[in-house]
């Protein structure tokens, strides 16, 4: 529902093709990959979308009223050539806390499958 707001004209593309609906039969976005983190008092969860090629934040420090936060890619839809599209198939994700990062902010670190790509987002809160 999330990714038709923010995404209508690409909803449910392939990493592989950029087509309208392409997967809600077969698996969705296929979220493939979760992490877990804590930030000051908030904890919080980022799901890959590996067709999509994206990563959802929530909020979950109320696991019973989990709050979207934000959805984020680097991934080009209007590029053709599949290697220049960017981060492809979120695949692995690691939560780095800001006390164990080298830059002293918290990191995820995102293995991509399809771009063979490593990511690291630095985690800023607003």
């Amino acid at each position: 529902k999330k990714i038709a707001e923010l995404f209508p004209k690409y909803f449910n593309s392939d990493h592989e093709e950029v087509t309208f609906d392409k997967r809600s039969a077969a698996k969705g976005p296929e979220p493939e990959g979760i992490t877990v983190g804590t930030i000051g008092k908030k904890t919080f969860a980022f799901i890959g979308l590996e067709r999509m090629s994206g990563i959802m934040a929530y909020d979950i420090t109320t696991p019973n009223k989990p709050k979207f936060i934000e959805y984020f890619t680097t991934r080009n839809f209007v590029e053709t050539d599949i290697a220049q599209q960017g981060d492809l198939g979120p695949e692995g994700l690691i939560f780095v806390s800001a006390k164990d990062s080298p830059n002293g902010k918290p990191l995820l670190v995102v293995g991509n499958e399809v771009s063979g790509s490593t990511a690291v987002y630095q985690v800023n809160l607003q």
